[in-house]
């Protein structure tokens, strides 16, 4: 009696293992064709100057190094105009359900002028 709710559990997980195969690859080596560049106006109203890819690439707000990519925001030049130059990427690709797997080795903390999201 106690074999056949486990033989059944795992047959469903192996069920449910098979329902996912992999959609779209954010690696370092195409992490950046997956997103846009967003420069509007900052929709909460910060003081931010968020830049196109070009501009991004040339004052070095982010990188590609062994595997990994970073991004940050302009911190040697004094803000003006719109705000500190910084980046803002949206997805191109949307999804209504699935499993996501993130691997991290630094995410900022809910500190002052920081705003992460995933």
């Amino acid at each position: 009696m106690h074999f056949t709710p486990l033989l059944l559990a795992g047959v469903l997980a192996e069920l449910g293992l098979a329902a996912y195969s992999i959609k779209d690859d954010y690696s370092a080596d195409n992490f950046f064709n997956m997103f846009n560049f967003d420069t509007f106006d900052d929709p909460t109203h910060g003081y931010v100057n968020y830049v196109d890819q070009a501009t991004a690439d040339s004052q070095d707000l982010f990188n590609v190094n062994n595997g990994q990519v970073t991004f940050g925001v302009d911190h040697t030049n004094v803000a003006s105009g719109r705000g500190r130059t910084s980046i803002r990427l949206s997805s191109k690709a949307q999804y209504t359900h699935g499993l996501v797997v993130v691997d991290l080795a630094h995410m900022p903390g809910s500190i002052c002028g920081s705003w992460p999201a995933l």
